[in-house]
């Protein structure tokens, strides 16, 4: 019966193509929109009502039409690898400012006053309850849903939504890289902590999320907005409501995105779902049709949060994008043109004019003679990041070991200024202060050091060709050697070896990191 209503209640739009108010209704209450308040964006709906958005920036050179940001989605768990293991991803945000690009997501999922209002459900008036998130969607009634948010707001309010130029905003279902950009906390969070299961690296899952556990709400969806929120300002990223994507599912097929389109993907959980199985790069399929009622997809906990993109080409645009692209191609066929010499050694076999022959000849010697010095660069640089990685991982060692004694030294003054009196009070308490200090600027310190260290390791792992790395620390160790530098030698070591297991699991969290550098 529900799905009928929903119909009837869709069909009655696609007259018009709009959610229709009634009267001159009476404006919500916040709680209703934005209950935590300090939205980036606030978009009116009918029926009186509205829908907070946060702004998500994504870094990029904004000169450049075609520049996006690059990093990686996923997760290196090999028990969940054909669906959400390491895949290179690409952003750039549908609006751009001096600072950068950015795209608009909504702050929380879409509750049911939003959904009541958007299906012309308005005359028995809003109140507390319809702040639950909504469920029960299918994919097509999430797309429909935004369809007529969108045709409301150009026809009733076309000055609220976001533009660039003449380019108009509008609003869709998430793709899987801007909802998991935005649930990892984007620019906004450290990035040691990007790449880790969760975007948080203090407090429980419970302080975040509704999810399946003692006292999370029984199976049943909650109110949006009651748990603490990600870096960039989103409620309910996890847990609640599984939030419905634009695209179909995907394997994985070992670090790129299978060939084969599937069915529906959710992601973030909901309430129904398990803490282990709650983390930023978890996806779950469904088939797009029910195969026992012949019907679309729906499920009872199905929700929606929809964000603001806009179309790219336009004519104003047109020849800065052609441009763009036409110097990228033309850089990308300069650096990619594949094996040079061979091509040269084939012409030359060709040849048979002598002078030509010649000629030929002194640029295969020239090209040879630059490509050499272009290896040798960039194996001297390797052999740079690798002495600083090396130098990371004595400073880390020494500080953990560092800050180890010292948090038994304050343990220790704190016991003995609680028994302490007069004078030596004074004076345990001045040198337990001291110690606190002294600890907290360590553990900065540590965390500088630790972000420097995961760039190293970025670097030789994603940047320098495998044989091009081995012979740099060939060469180093043999220097290190010779100049009998053996405990420097012995940091080396150590860090090659956290190359390899780096290179395995690129998505450590801080504290698997420094375990890293310190075992």
């Amino acid at each position: 019966m529900r799905r009928i209503l929903c119909a009837l209640a869709f069909l009655s739009l696609a007259g018009g193509g709009l959610a229709q108010d009634t009267g001159t209704p009476a404006p919500w209450d916040n709680e209703l929109i934005d209950p935590a308040g300090g939205a980036d964006l606030i978009l009116p709906l009918p029926c009186g009502g509205g829908m907070a958005f946060q702004r998500v920036g994504v870094p990029v050179d904004i000169s450049d039409p075609i520049d996006d940001r690059p990093f990686r989605i996923g997760q290196s768990e090999e028990g969940t690898g054909f669906s959400d293991y390491l895949t290179p991803a690409f952003l750039r945000g549908a609006f751009t400012t001096d600072e950068g690009s950015h795209f608009y997501i909504a702050r929380y999922e879409m509750n049911v006053a939003q959904y009541r209002a958007l299906t012309g459900d308005c005359a028995a008036g809003f109140s507390r309850k319809d702040r639950f998130a909504q469920g029960g969607l299918s994919w097509f009634e999430a797309v429909d849903l935004t369809r007529v948010m969108t045709e409301w707001l150009m026809q009733n309010a076309g000055d609220a939504l976001p533009s660039q130029g003449t380019r108009t905003g509008f609003v869709r279902l998430p793709t899987e890289v801007e909802w998991e950009y935005a649930a990892r906390g984007g620019a906004r969070i450290d990035p040691t902590l990007f790449p880790g299961r969760r975007f948080f690296d203090q407090g429980t899952l419970g302080d975040y999320a509704h999810f399946q556990a003692a006292g999370q709400g029984r199976g049943k969806l909650r109110p949006v907005g009651l748990r603490a929120a990600n870096p960039v300002g989103l409620f309910d990223i996890y847990g609640n409501a599984e939030e419905l994507m634009l695209e179909p599912f995907r394997l994985n097929a070992v670090g790129r995105r299978h060939g084969q389109a599937g069915g529906i993907v959710t992601r973030g959980g909901s309430i129904d779902t398990t803490a282990e199985n709650i983390y930023s790069a978890q996806r779950r399929e469904y088939p797009m049709f029910n195969p026992r009622s012949g019907v679309a997809q729906s499920g009872e906990f199905f929700g929606l949060r929809p964000v603001i993109g806009a179309h790219i080409v336009t004519d104003a645009a047109y020849d800065a994008i052609r441009d763009g692209w036409l110097d990228r191609v033309e850089t990308d066929e300069a650096s990619q043109s594949a094996e040079p010499l061979t091509a040269l050694a084939a012409l030359l076999a060709e040849e048979i004019d002598p002078r030509r022959k010649q000629a030929l000849s002194d640029l295969q010697l020239s090209f040879r003679v630059a490509q050499e010095a272009a290896e040798s660069s960039t194996r001297q640089a390797a052999k740079s990041t690798l002495i600083s990685g090396a130098a990371f991982v004595e400073t880390l060692i020494e500080d953990t070991r560092t800050i180890q004694q010292l948090d038994l030294r304050i343990r220790s003054l704190r016991d003995q200024t609680a028994i302490a009196v007069g004078d030596q009070r004074l004076q345990l308490m001045t040198a337990f202060r001291g110690s606190l200090e002294r600890l907290g600027q360590l553990r900065a310190g540590q965390a500088t050091y630790l972000l420097s260290y995961r760039a190293a390791l970025e670097t030789l792992t994603g940047d320098v060709e495998g044989a091009l790395l081995d012979s740099a620390y060939q060469t180093l160790s043999q220097d290190l050697i010779e100049a009998q530098q053996t405990q420097f030698l012995e940091m080396l070591r150590l860090f090659w070896r956290d190359l390899e297991t780096y290179r395995d699991q690129p998505d450590m969290s801080p504290q698997e990191l420094l375990a890293l550098a310190v075992q």
